[in-house]
């Protein structure tokens, strides 16, 4: 375990560098199941920061922190032989743990964006960071990065360091649950190292795009077959929570039958075994719109469009300009794949595809596009996992999970309505990375009741989550509390429609009684945002009937 503090009176960042943790930032070289007992005792040693100085401004050596355990981890394995760096004798893993901004050393930044230099050595902070997650990646080290607290750690600069060798970025609240089952899994996470991804097309197909965490491989770091025209992509690292998407297009009619994909995947393991798999996969063609649009996977389809478009949002002006572009990708849809209503403007969206506008429409308005993130390094850290997460963190991070509590125990799964906030129940949001726990006011009242129904929820809360990575934040909140905005903002708003159109698409409505839908009723509070239905008919399209 190395720090990254400066001490005031001492200012060598390498002596430094190797001292227990003092305040804020750390780093871990993981597996730490070796020297469980001496961390223990370092830990248990830790005592609060009580200089008096501003926590922004505290000297943090961050770099030469990470340059030091790189340098432990590589050890002999940086031996020359024959001109060639030999391969590590396994893979590595740091862990940065950062509680504030990288201060002092290289690879900093002044602590206030007031400073007459900021933007130059803000350039040079990037560079040498990216530089520094490379030649951790060379050797086989992938590095996590966990911020915690209220201070601004300047996610800009840290990200190039964290992506570059593999590794993600992960914002918390505070030093709680939450970082600790983090730091807990991240240094349990085995990666593989030394991937390479191939990919092989029918002539007919040009990959346009490829979204995820790697670069394209040069032809000398591979073995290439006589006329092989395969697209090879360089793995930063190969682990189970990442994904690849990818983006293809006709060189012209397809004539044949069928079409063939080939995926070939070459990496070391955590043991450092050569590893070689490969998937052909042959798909017919077919000359019938209908039949196209019937074999489209709505979610898949959603979370394709998600990724090209979340490249393109690099701040928060280019993620309101994305909306737009989904607003256009809906009407496109409709025109091209769609029907005229009769005597009408409007479009129908085509029926095969029913699922998709509201799947695109939770993008539109989550975290993701939306503004429910108030701050740009949020987002920012959103995007990013986003874009190399596997498909089923993907997916809830674009359009969140209801689950209603009943009696028993047992949860019934709804549409991401705020109609299923209803005073008597409990409702458990499942957002990717955020889980949210939202106890109605007359359950609340009950206390035998609510604390029976919360502790059902924490306990689903955590089985759906017990092998994501990053670990969610759960918070539970009541009806009526200022902090309930978090939850309502990620449901549909669908209290305006009409109640046939309310019944169509949340059919539970259907089981209460007048009395009870009254209630409901009369519990929302106004607000201008669309409903689902009120946006798809701005966009002149009929929205489709639910699948």
């Amino acid at each position: 375990m190395a720090s990254a503090d400066v001490l005031p009176g001492d200012k060598s960042p390498t002596q430094e560098s190797l001292k227990a943790l003092i305040y804020g930032t750390g780093v871990y070289l993981s597996p730490m199941h070796a020297s469980k007992e001496v961390a223990h005792k370092i830990f248990s040693s830790l005592r609060p920061y009580k200089l008096n100085i501003a926590e922004a401004s505290r000297d943090r050596c961050l770099g030469t922190a990470v340059e030091v355990a790189l340098a432990m981890i590589q050890g002999p394995s940086a031996e020359m032989s024959r001109g060639v760096v030999k391969r590590a004798g396994g893979n590595s893993r740091i862990i940065v743990c950062a509680g504030g901004p990288n201060t002092y050393g290289p690879g900093s930044v002044p602590h206030s964006f007031s400073h007459p230099n900021y933007l130059h050595m803000e350039k040079t902070a990037l560079k040498w960071m990216e530089n520094l997650g490379r030649k951790a990646h060379r050797h086989n080290t992938v590095v996590d990065i966990l911020c915690a607290g209220t201070c601004p750690v300047r996610v800009p600069i840290l990200q190039p360091l964290g992506k570059a060798s593999g590794g993600v970025l992960v914002l918390h609240d505070d030093f709680g649950e939450a970082f600790g089952v983090n730091l807990q899994r991240a240094s349990s996470r085995a990666s593989g190292s030394h991937g390479l991804l191939e990919i092989r097309c029918s002539d007919d197909i040009l990959i346009t795009q490829v979204v995820g965490p790697g670069e394209e491989a040069h032809v000398d770091t591979h073995e290439t077959f006589k006329n092989d025209n395969a697209l090879c992509i360089q793995m930063l690292s190969v682990e189970e929570t990442q994904s690849f998407a990818l983006s293809m297009e006709n060189k012209g009619d397809i004539k044949s039958d069928c079409v063939f994909f080939q995926f070939a995947v070459q990496y070391a393991n955590v043991y450092q075994a050569d590893i070689s798999r490969v998937v052909t996969v042959r798909l017919p063609t077919v000359d019938s719109v209908s039949v196209y649009l019937e074999s489209v996977q709505d979610e898949v389809a959603a979370i394709l469009i998600a990724k090209r478009t979340l490249l393109r949002a690099k701040n928060h002006l280019d993620a309101m300009d994305m909306q737009g572009t989904i607003d256009e990708r809906i009407k496109d849809i409709a025109l091209k794949f769609g029907s005229l209503v009769p005597k009408s403007k409007l479009h129908r969206f085509p029926k095969e595809l029913s699922a998709l506008p509201e799947l695109l429409f939770h993008l539109r308005r989550g975290p993701l596009l939306g503004s429910i993130v108030g701050h740009e390094d949020e987002r920012s850290v959103l995007r990013n996992l986003f874009l190399n997460s596997y498909f089923d963190l993907s997916l809830r991070m674009v359009a969140p999970r209801c689950l209603m509590h009943r009696e028993g125990g047992t949860f019934e799964e709804l549409p991401a309505y705020d109609l299923a906030m209803q005073s008597d129940t409990a409702v458990v949001l499942d957002h990717g990375t955020d889980i949210f726990i939202w106890l109605g006011a007359e359950l609340a009242a009950d206390e035998g009741r609510s604390a029976a129904a919360l502790a059902a929820c924490r306990t689903l809360a955590e089985e759906i989550t017990e092998l994501r990575f990053p670990a969610p934040r759960i918070l539970a909140f009541k009806e009526g509390s200022s902090q309930a905005r978090y939850f309502v903002s990620r449901l549909i708003p669908a209290h305006k429609d009409p109640p046939y159109e309310q019944e169509a698409r949340f059919p539970q409505l259907r089981s209460l009684t007048t009395e009870q839908r009254t209630k409901i009723k009369s519990s929302f509070i106004h607000f201008d945002d669309p409903s689902f239905c009120e946006w798809m008919r701005g966009l002149k399209v009929v929205p489709p009937e639910p699948s």
